[in-house]
């Protein structure tokens, strides 16, 4: 060593900050998926192939979720955007009735009619004498 220049050696310490999981499924995790999902996106219906089809997740990776079979779930590229890092049960109460659904059927019972204020301020009705007057 020269002079003036010391050798200390610093150990590595792993303090557990930034564990190590897994992102992504395998090959045979996605066919799995796709298989269970019947090619339809999971959250539209919408029919998808193979290739267009992206991994979600029930609950968000950056909020504590697995990557597991378990918690996938097989979307289109639109509602994988869409879903964000809300979970997957959120996300199907926001679509409901947008696409993919079909719409409610219109009620034949005709809508009553208000009969009373509404201001809810029942004004008793009150009947007023005639009056006459002589000049």
């Amino acid at each position: 060593m020269g002079k003036g220049q010391f050798n200390i050696e610093i150990p590595k310490i792993d303090l557990g900050l930034y564990p190590k999981k897994k992102r992504t499924l395998s090959l045979r995790d996605r066919q799995i998926l796709y298989a269970r999902a019947g090619g339809r996106c999971e959250a539209c219906g919408r029919k998808i192939s193979f290739e267009e089809m992206q991994v979600g997740h029930k609950k968000a990776y950056s909020k504590g979720g697995a990557t597991t079979l378990a918690n996938a779930v097989c979307l289109c590229y639109r509602c994988n955007k869409l879903q964000g890092t809300d979970n997957f049960e959120t996300f199907k109460k926001k679509l409901t009735g947008t696409y993919g659904k079909k719409s409610k059927e219109k009620s034949t019972r005709k809508k009553r009619r208000r009969t009373s204020s509404p201001f809810s301020i029942e004004v008793p009705k009150v009947k007023i004498p005639e009056i006459k007057i002589s000049i």
